[in-house]
């Protein structure tokens, strides 16, 4: 660990402004300065920097921080790479003994980045004069501007191109260890000839590793460097540094599995494409994906192979995702990758493929599906239900999980406590079924608005604004006596505030800004992340969602006529009500009676 008085000393050198400004154009506001988030898409500046307190804050979307949280967050750095990046500005020497990295491994990163620097370099100038490789990326419709930005180059046929660029080729460990040239009896040649040269770099920009691609036949096609200690394949990606202001302006990622799908992509203007180093993508790629942009979609071949993948990315990707995360998958024609498909269709067409995409959850349980067999037998639910469990058991998500629990067991006909639901196997090993209580257990009438319908037609509400119909305040305060005693204030009251609000015309955006830094701001905050997640971020259709906002005003309506038969009961059994009671208590049932009918 870095000591935190050396962390402390080191802010106290580094003026935040400084370090924002290399990156974001900061204007005066008062005693502060502002922009436009570099963090979200927006049009009036939210995002400040206070030179007083040395941090920042959105306004916006709630990012804030340090300096060292700025550049973890802005460009993609760990943690002791920001330190170590601030320290080098501030002239400042990291404590050897406390970092993580060792000693040697330090020293010798400097040679290693100089070597892969310059072999990229040097690719890079060869491609000019390499006709065939010119002529094989404009077959591939790429420009050289694209390829500039991509540091795309060339090696020849001649096994030691690289002595050309380096003095100490045959003695050099530091090419060796980055795999830039192979040895054998003595002997040293290179590891890429006669393949165009994509060079991979980090989350910092800095050259790592290289992939070479064959320019006519041979095999294997692709060509990596081999793993050392500055490059693990499961552990970086191409195309991030390219991408990252694209990423940040969009707020999106689309993961492919080619360098030439991401350069196509780039090309056509989808600048926002990254793919992984020739092996399935690895939880800790999707984590520090996820880290800089929540909405992440994965594009594979539609046929079997490329749903194989598809499936063990999901399974990577399950145990990653945080509430308010967006993963999903695109399946292109068969046949098609995405820089056949982006070059015979253009861009409009790929993105609006993009916006088509299948949210994870529904290519999970689709999967699911396709191994269990039938599931109108007991044996293919039950086999469903196995495949299921071990899967929602690694979801750290509580809504995403919760959600994806409850379409299991509609699926299923199990229940949420057979998927390991905790609180709702807590709340069902409290209810009573008896109506011959002491009058301290009424208290156990509340059970019945278990799930809470008020949460839903907040959440509703909140997605759709325009669900609200003229009668249903009147309906909410005609039940309040019942839903007052048997919900929490904080979704009776934000309920009737919704209520109020959606009457007014008022929108999501506005209802969010108008219940801002009040006593309602918590509540919103969470049920705006489950509604996000339940209606996919709006898109699902209102007219689907419509008969679901009926539906729960009739169940609120049963709740009520369900509670106040259980409070006439509470105390009395059926033969001691009065006959008042008595006929109260049977128009309740003949109510509830019909509404089942109905």
């Amino acid at each position: 660990m870095i000591p935190q008085t050396f962390i402390d000393e080191l802010l106290n050198r580094i003026d935040i402004v400084d370090v924002i400004e290399k990156f974001v154009p900061l204007r005066r506001s008062g005693a502060n300065l502002s922009a436009c988030c570099p963090f979200h898409e927006e049009k009036t500046p939210s995002f400040t920097v206070s030179q007083q307190k040395q941090f920042y804050h959105c306004f916006g979307c709630g990012v804030h921080g340090s300096a060292i949280t700025f550049l973890m967050e802005h460009q993609g750095l760990g943690f002791i790479d920001s330190v170590e990046s601030l320290a080098n500005q501030a002239g400042m020497q990291v404590p050897k003994n406390q970092r993580s990295d060792s000693t040697e491994l330090k020293r010798d990163s400097t040679a290693y980045f100089s070597a892969t620097s310059r072999a990229a370099s040097y690719y890079k100038r060869k491609l000019k004069g390499a006709s065939v490789a010119i002529q094989y990326l404009k077959g591939r419709a790429i420009d050289g501007n694209i390829a500039a930005k991509f540091l795309v180059g060339y090696a020849s046929n001649n096994w030691q191109e690289l002595s050309n660029e380096f003095n100490d080729y045959e003695s050099s460990s530091v090419l060796l260890e980055a795999g830039l040239v192979n040895e054998k009896d003595g002997r040293r040649y290179d590891r890429f000839r006669d393949r165009v040269i994509f060079p991979i770099r980090d989350f910092r920009g800095r050259v790592i590793a290289f992939g070479g691609r064959v320019i006519e036949t041979g095999e294997p096609k692709y060509l990596n460097s081999p793993e050392t200690p500055f490059f693990q394949k499961g552990k970086e990606v191409y195309g991030f540094w390219e991408s990252r202001s694209s990423i940040r302006q969009e707020r999106r990622i689309v993961v492919v599995e080619g360098y030439m799908d991401v350069v196509a992509l780039h090309q056509h203007g989808i600048t926002y494409a990254v793919a992984t180093l020739g092996t399935a993508v690895t939880e800790f790629q999707i984590a520090r994906l996820l880290k800089q942009c929540p909405d992440l979609i994965f594009c594979f071949d539609g046929d079997a192979a490329g749903r194989k993948a598809a499936f063990r990315a999901l399974e990577s990707a399950i145990s990653q995702v945080e509430d308010g995360n967006k993963v999903s998958f695109l399946f292109l024609p068969d046949g098609e990758d995405p820089d056949s498909f982006v070059r015979s269709q253009g861009r409009n067409t790929f993105e609006r493929k993009i916006s088509e995409a299948t949210p994870m959850s529904d290519v999970l349980l689709d999967e699911l599906s396709r191994k269990s067999g039938d599931l109108a037998s007991v044996e293919g639910k039950s086999r469903f239900a196995s495949l299921f469990k071990p899967i929602v058991a690694r979801i750290k998500a509580p809504m995403i999980r919760k959600l994806l629990i409850e379409r299991v067991t509609s699926l299923t006909g199990l229940s949420t406590v057979d998927f390991g639901d905790i609180t709702v196997a807590k709340t069902h090993n409290n209810i009573d079924f008896s109506v011959k209580k002491k009058p301290d257990s009424f208290k156990r009438a509340r059970v019945y608005s278990e799930p809470s319908v008020l949460q839903h037609l907040i959440e509703m509400i909140l997605a759709y604004p325009e669900l609200v119909r003229d009668g249903d305040l009147s309906r909410l305060q005609g039940l309040w006596p019942n839903v007052k005693k048997h919900f929490p204030p904080s979704q009776s009251e934000l309920l009737t505030e919704l209520l109020q609000l959606a009457n007014a015309q008022f929108n999501t955006e506005q209802i969010i800004g108008q219940l801002k830094e009040t006593a309602f701001e918590d509540v919103i905050g969470r049920s705006v992340d489950l509604s996000r997640v339940r209606y996919q971020n709006g898109k699902v259709k209102i007219e689907n969602v419509e008969n679901e906002y009926a539906q729960a005003w009739e169940q609120l309506d049963r709740l009520a006529r369900l509670n106040m038969q259980k409070e006439l009961l509470a105390n009395k059994t059926l033969s001691e009500l009065s006959e008042d009671e008595r006929n109260l208590y049977r128009s309740l049932e003949r109510s509830q009676s019909d509404s089942k009918t109905d």
